[in-house]
């Protein structure tokens, strides 16, 4: 055998350096085809330095990402090291569509095309070359397909990636496919930019930053690519604010949140202060037992009490000749169902003095509201009468409450309102209640001091689905909806129809009515026994 002439052994140590040093092999022999320049050879910047480190060192990484600073470069250069220097090693691409799966894997293929001859003669031989598949002599392959497909279910990949994830169609369905990678020692890159909050993407980001899952992530702003700020500024002159945070963001929070086409204003919830209330739940001095019901007019000492996790939140507590209102968003009360929620503004100033929240049945919601309402010095309740409200409303008037709100028909001559009971929210009244808390929210009006009342406001967004605009939560706004219907019922707080009539019954003004009633019916009859005749016979004299 001849032994090997001096470029062969150069050529082996250089194909060895390669393989045990990515940067080095990415730096010297990999190229990209640029938009505006052609082909040209790439150089990875600090922030794709640190993403090649992060990967190597965390099975589990989650990538959130500005739009177009190198990223599918990046990861189409590191699947093929991986693939070319390591035997036995399976990439699988999961990418939303057909079209970007072939685009990924194409700009892969571009690298490989024009590595040195040497280096492709000295490695593995490229044995399938399709739109979707790599596949080399040593075992390796990489394969490129839409999520869709769900080519990851029963493999034993070596390495997933999973691009822009959260404009996958089914993100859920497609961890569930390569969730039990984790069990056999593979790895996976997730890497997305934003797509509003409160999605499987950004629950898992969550879980990741509060150590609750086995991801490391990483964010790089706009700045992580080739452009200065006075590109930024004229990005930011030419978008909408909830493109420019989903497209180019700054921080996470504004690529999670300001993308999600927030409604509320996020500069005027800012200026809300969140503090720490009192925590607990609301109990009282057990009435009478004789009463039939419970009769809250009984109750003497209702009080916060603290203590383990409760459902209640008190920022303030009710003071004398102080009027409140309460707004009711009603849930049907299952475990794992949407929870109902209670807030109580305070009248006219708008705080935020109470926040009730918490899975219970209708019947028992009623109570809970009900007590609330007492306490609060017989505050007017608003209840959303749709789905469930109405066991609440028959509940809430079983037990006499007597300041709940009426609904006006403002297509009838009357003036005085229906007795339709409750609030009901329907595509001409919401629009109504969430443009009005807006307002009131951004005007000051209203008062929020609950942190996550004010994080549901912050991921309430507006979302086209084809001819219609469909405003929600991402993923909840049973918070916003209670708050919004409170904020409405500042309006009626002093409407003569839901003003309270006192029980005076047995005191001096009741005396007093009493004999002026008594007065003018003495007047109407006469004197007593005016008709009998001896009556008459002595007025006659």
């Amino acid at each position: 055998m001849s032994s090997l002439s001096l470029k062969e052994l150069r050529q082996e140590a250089e194909w060895r350096r390669c393989a045990s040093d990515e940067v080095y092999f990415l730096e010297t022999y990999w190229k990209i085809r640029h938009p505006a320049k052609g082909l040209i050879p790439f150089e990875p910047r600090d922030a794709q330095r640190h993403a090649l480190g992060e990967w190597a060192d965390h099975r589990f990484s989650l990538t959130l990402k500005a739009r177009q600073i190198g990223w599918s470069t990046l990861v189409a250069a590191h699947q093929f090291w991986k693939a070319f220097f390591t035997a036995d090693f399976l990439v699988i691409d999961l990418s939303r569509t057909e079209r970007e799966a072939i685009s990924l894997l194409k700009k892969t293929k571009t690298g490989y095309a024009h590595l040195p001859e040497w280096m492709r003669v000295r490695g593995p031989k490229l044995l399938v070359d399709n739109q979707q598949k790599m596949s080399f002599s040593n075992g390796s392959e990489i394969l490129s397909m839409p999520s869709q497909s769900d080519p990851a279910r029963g493999e034993s990949a070596s390495l997933i990636v999973v691009d822009e994830w959260a404009f996958l169609e089914n993100p859920e369905e497609a961890w569930a496919s390569i969730e039990p990678v984790a069990d056999v020692g593979g790895r996976i890159i997730g890497l997305s930019t934003a797509n509003g909050s409160g999605n499987f993407f950004h629950q898992l980001w969550v879980g990741a930053t509060t150590g609750n899952n086995l991801f490391s992530t990483m964010f790089f702003p706009w700045s992580a690519g080739d452009r200065d700020r006075a590109w930024y500024e004229e990005k930011k002159r030419s978008m909408l604010p909830w493109q420019l945070a989903q497209e180019y963001p700054t921080t996470p929070e504004e690529a999670f949140i300001r993308s999600g086409n927030p409604i509320f204003d996020h500069d005027a919830l800012d200026r809300h202060e969140i503090t720490t209330p009192l925590n607990g739940r609301l109990v009282n001095l057990q009435p009478d037992a004789k009463l039939p019901n419970w009769d809250f007019r009984a109750v003497t000492d209702p009080r916060v009490v603290a203590g383990s996790r409760g459902p209640l939140d008190v920022w303030k507590r009710p003071e004398p000749n102080t009027s409140y209102v309460l707004g009711v968003d009603t849930a049907e009360g299952l475990e794992h169902g949407d929870a109902s929620s209670i807030h109580v503004l305070e009248v006219p100033t708008g705080d935020l003095v109470a926040h009730w929240h918490g899975r219970i049945p209708a019947d028992e919601l009623a109570l809970e509201v009900a007590n609330l309402g007492w306490w609060y010095n017989t505050a007017l309740v608003g209840v959303e009468r749709n789905n469930h409200g109405g066991t609440v409303l028959s509940e809430m008037r079983h037990l006499h409450y007597p300041r709940l709100f009426r609904r006006r028909n403002i297509n009838t001559v009357k003036s005085g309102p229906l007795h339709e009971y409750g609030w009901e929210t329907n595509r001409a009244t919401k629009p109504i209640l969430i443009d009005g808390l807006g307002k009131a929210l951004k005007q000051l009006d209203v008062h929020v001091h609950c942190e996550r009342t004010m994080a549901e406001l912050r991921t309430y967004v507006r979302e086209a689905t084809g001819s219609s605009v469909k405003m929600h939560g991402s993923p909840h706004d049973d918070r916003v909806m209670s708050l919004a219907i409170a904020n409405v019922m500042l309006e009626y707080a002093f409407a003569p129809e839901f003003t309270e009539k006192k029980d005076d019954y047995m005191t001096l003004a009741w005396w007093s009515r009493m004999a002026d009633e008594a007065d003018a019916a003495e007047v109407d009859r006469g004197f007593i026994g005016a008709n009998s005749v001896r009556r008459a016979a002595y007025t006659s004299h």
